[in-house]
């Protein structure tokens, strides 16, 4: 399941399950880009 939170500063914080992260080599500080795809979004992972 994916999160959205707000924090206190108005920055949003998404998280989204550990399995896909460790599946995707992803790790704290990454840096994501949104794309719009149809009825919902696609994220693109920059290394």
């Amino acid at each position: 399941m994916v999160k959205i939170q707000k924090l206190y500063s108005g920055q949003l914080v998404i998280t989204i399950p550990k399995r896909i992260a460790e599946y995707e080599g992803l790790e704290k500080g990454m840096n994501l880009d949104f794309k719009k795809h149809k009825g919902g979004f696609i994220l693109e992972i920059k290394k």
